[in-house]
């Protein structure tokens, strides 16, 4: 979304970039972003970045912003602008739920509201992240008592450390990948060590995209997504989205990405004013500046 040459998760002269996932990476002039998000992207884009810090006010082309923990992920974050005619506020991918490897989410009061949809209709309800934990860590101990070295499948970026932050506090040591290793090397230099990494893990962690024959997975191999076989997910479901449009309380809705048109039908059953937006759209054109 672009609004006056500034672009939310969109390039643009004065770009916004939310997180480190390459689905949102952008180009400008100056891409605005955390400190951790900066880094992150460094391994795999190059760009010149301006670092943020959560609840500093700054500018950001001609609009006075601010910046909240989005719960997505290390770094993640959504963005506060001060309009002409109000407030806006865009959540990035975002989660309610606190995980272990990334900051407290946090979503101030806004008139406009752009909130992501990746899981936006009631079907997608995650279990909390600490019983998805449990869940996980019952899968991986059962494996080992019988023998078995578990492999679990893992957003390389994000998830991976989050699921080995989680077997850390365990006990339980891990092999992952060389991608993997880069990123928690990162998360290392804020605050999130690791120390269960070993050559002869006991968990072995593997791309979600790595090739695998079908629905195929043996007993001891789990996809770990919302997605997935565990719905340990850092994004919100859909109760938490509904749980940020009430904290936000906003006069209008936008929703973007996944269950986009979804959501936003069962939002205006609700009563609110709502409307399904693409990435691509120029925000001027909505009138709500």
């Amino acid at each position: 979304m672009i609004i006056q040459n500034v672009g939310l998760d969109s390039s643009a002269r004065f770009a916004f970039q939310s997180h480190a996932h390459t689905d949102h990476f952008v180009s400008g002039e100056v891409i605005f972003a955390t400190k951790a998000t900066k880094y992150l992207s460094h391994l795999r884009k190059g760009g010149f970045y301006r670092e943020v810090e959560f609840g500093k006010t700054f500018y950001i082309g001609d609009f006075k912003a601010k910046l909240y923990p989005a719960g997505h992920m290390l770094g993640s974050t959504g963005i506060k602008l001060w309009l002409e005619n109000g407030t806006l506020f865009y959540t990035g991918d975002t989660k309610w739920f606190k995980l272990r490897t990334a900051e407290k989410s946090r979503f101030p009061r806004a008139d406009f509201l752009i909130i992501e949809a990746t899981f936006g209709v009631p079907s997608f309800t995650f279990p909390s992240p600490r019983e998805a934990e449990k869940k996980l860590v019952a899968f991986v101990e059962e494996a080992l008592e019988r023998g078995k070295r578990p492999t679990l499948y893992v957003n390389q970026m994000g998830k991976a450390q989050e699921v080995m932050k989680i077997l850390d506090v365990h006990g339980i040591t891990v092999r992952p990948s060389r991608e993997m290793l880069k990123v928690a090397r990162v998360y290392s230099k804020f605050g999130v060590s690791f120390g269960n990494i070993s050559k002869e893990g006991d968990v072995v962690l593997r791309s979600y995209r790595s090739p695998r024959i079908g629905d195929s997975l043996s007993p001891w191999e789990l996809t770990v997504s919302g997605f997935g076989g565990l719905k340990l997910s850092n994004h919100a479901d859909f109760w938490e989205l509904m749980k940020i449009v009430e904290r936000v309380k906003p006069e209008k809705i936008f929703t973007v990405y996944g269950f986009a048109w979804e959501f936003a039908r069962i939002l205006r059953g609700l009563g609110y004013d709502a409307l399904p937006i693409e990435r691509a759209t120029d925000l001027d054109l909505l009138g709500i500046l």
